[in-house]
């Protein structure tokens, strides 16, 4: 298993601070955000398994949501997300994002020009999906995790998937659950995920590595000197 979790507050261009946990584990980032209404507690043990597979795991809450600054507010999701991927993806390269329900719409938004080549949308619902201008979206590789018993979600899969911008997969269990539940409820969903991950974001890690070896050797041994100073 990985270390414990320490605590994150990631300050966006505006002032804002998000906090959450950070799973440090040395390699590809994923970032974790949770639907509207909820706080990073809802990934119960989704966030730490994903870490166990070699990912340095960024679970953020929302705006307004348990620590983070502000006052919860929807709309203002397209501006903090691809401000928060800038500031995650300055320190740790390309990530994923993965996130379920209401906030996937926000997804269509963003791809490897924010720092998200790769997405995750569990049980997505977006708030309203024929009212999205399509021709905005962006292009990111993208898996869809649904519940084939969950009508709601099978019919907003149905409207979304066809029109979704760049490569997609879609796997589906056999469960009415939605989000993090699902997976919990269908592990073969959650290897599906961890699987996905390996595939397609480990390369958009190792070409960054190999495009800032060294600023990350600068980091390194200021680290160790750092510490070295912290033993004296």
């Amino acid at each position: 298993m990985p270390a414990a979790p320490v605590p994150v507050a990631i300050r966006l261009p505006d002032g804002l601070v998000l906090r959450g946990h950070e799973w440090p584990v040395d390699g590809p980032a994923v970032v974790f955000l949770h639907d509207h209404g909820d706080d990073l507690d809802a990934w119960g043990p989704i966030t730490a398994g994903v870490a166990s597979h070699g990912f340095r795991v960024i679970s953020v809450e929302l705006r307004g949501h348990g620590l983070s600054d502000g006052d919860a507010d929807p709309g203002l999701l397209a501006q903090d997300l691809p401000a928060l991927l800038r500031e995650t993806a300055a320190s740790f390269g390309p990530v994923a994002l993965v996130t379920y329900g209401r906030v996937t719409e926000a997804m269509l938004f963003v791809n490897e020009d924010q720092g998200a080549p790769v997405q995750v949308m569990i049980s997505p619902l977006p708030e309203a999906p024929r009212e999205i201008d399509w021709r905005t979206t962006r292009s990111a590789m993208r898996l869809v995790v649904k519940g084939a018993l969950n009508d709601e979600v099978e019919r907003q899969v149905e409207f979304i998937y066809p029109r979704m911008r760049g490569p997609k997969l879609q796997v589906s269990g056999a469960s009415d659950a939605a989000g993090p539940p699902l997976l919990e409820d269908q592990p073969q969903l959650f290897e599906h995920l961890v699987t996905f991950l390996r595939r397609y974001l480990t390369g958009h890690h190792l070409a960054w590595i190999a495009d800032h070896t060294d600023q990350i050797t600068e980091a390194r041994d200021q680290r160790l000197a750092a510490e070295a100073g912290t033993d004296a």
